[in-house]
């Protein structure tokens, strides 16, 4: 087998890429040692990769809390499961249905779509309506209902469309399967590469967000991730801010450990996805260019 010449282009892009890898990975490496130095050094000097003085003191502060992070770690893992699941569930029968041309009502699906892609009521509206009507107020059901996406559906259906032909559909349908055993034993198991890599897009973002958290729930017991977080991080802030006499100050000192806290806090955030992420990256260049628009 002949050998495939490495041209300088390619070494170049190579170089780039790696440039550009190395610039996306260091602020997290600069997290990581932050959270590992002490306080004090950072109050003086700032952010540095090679402190002079390290400290655990971010990270027992942590651990004080670990009770109330573990509780919260509980709940965003199972409404990230439950919303990533709900939504792939939804966006893929939704795409199955726009990809076939016997549907009916495929023209009107897609313009409702779009419609509410491009047209929304706001925050307040939903607010009202969820909490007035639907009664979702500091309920679970609010945390992790699915969500669509037109773009995710549209990758989806093409990926159907580009995978699946409909001779295979047309033999399931005349050996007697419904739509429903055909989406669930045929089409669904042909899809796992483009429900991966959505998924996992999905679970990140719905990992990260805290704006339904603070609008909907009140009960610190039902409260994600993201939410307690930011509720630490106030409470920190508000410590710091407030009026305190020098004896006070001075009793406290060391024991919280501002800046270290924060950034102890922020890569207990950023661990999971980082260490699930490899395993969906795979997915990731099958799943999207197979299921992108084709040109």
């Amino acid at each position: 087998m002949e050998n495939k010449k490495i041209t300088i282009g390619q070494i170049i892009l190579f170089l780039l890429l790696l440039l550009y890898t190395l610039f996306c990975f260091l602020p997290i490496v600069l997290v990581a040692i932050a959270s590992f130095t002490d306080g004090g050094e950072l109050a003086l000097n700032g952010f540095s990769f090679f402190p002079e003085k390290w400290s655990l003191d971010g990270w027992r502060y942590v651990w004080e809390l670990k009770d109330q992070i573990i509780n919260s770690y509980g709940i965003t893992i199972f409404i990230t499961v439950m919303h990533t699941v709900a939504t792939l569930l939804v966006e893929s029968m939704l795409a199955f249905a726009l990809s076939r041309k016997s549907f009916k009502l495929r023209g009107i699906f897609s313009i409702m779509l779009l419609l509410t892609t491009l047209f929304s009521g706001g925050m307040l509206s939903s607010y009202i309506f969820n909490t007035s009507i639907y009664h979702l107020k500091d309920t679970m059901l609010i945390l992790w209902l699915p969500a669509v996406s037109m773009t995710n559906t549209i990758i989806l259906r093409t990926y159907i469309s580009g995978t699946i032909s409909d001779a295979v559909v047309e033999s399931a349908k005349i050996d007697g399967a419904r739509d429903f055993r055909i989406f669930f034993q045929i089409v669904l198991p042909l899809m796992k590469p483009s429900l991966a890599s959505i998924g996992f897009m999905t679970a990140v973002g719905k990992w990260n967000n805290w704006v339904t958290g603070q609008m909907y729930i009140s009960t610190p017991e039902k409260r994600p991730l993201q939410n307690i977080l930011m509720a630490i991080e106030n409470n920190i802030q508000a410590m710091m801010d407030s009026d305190m006499s020098m004896e006070m100050m001075e009793s406290m000192e060391g024991a919280i450990p501002e800046d270290s806290a924060r950034m102890a806090l922020l890569f207990a955030v950023l661990g999971p996805i980082m260490i699930i992420y490899p395993f969906f990256q795979k997915y990731f260049v099958k799943g999207l260019t197979l299921g992108s628009v084709k040109g």
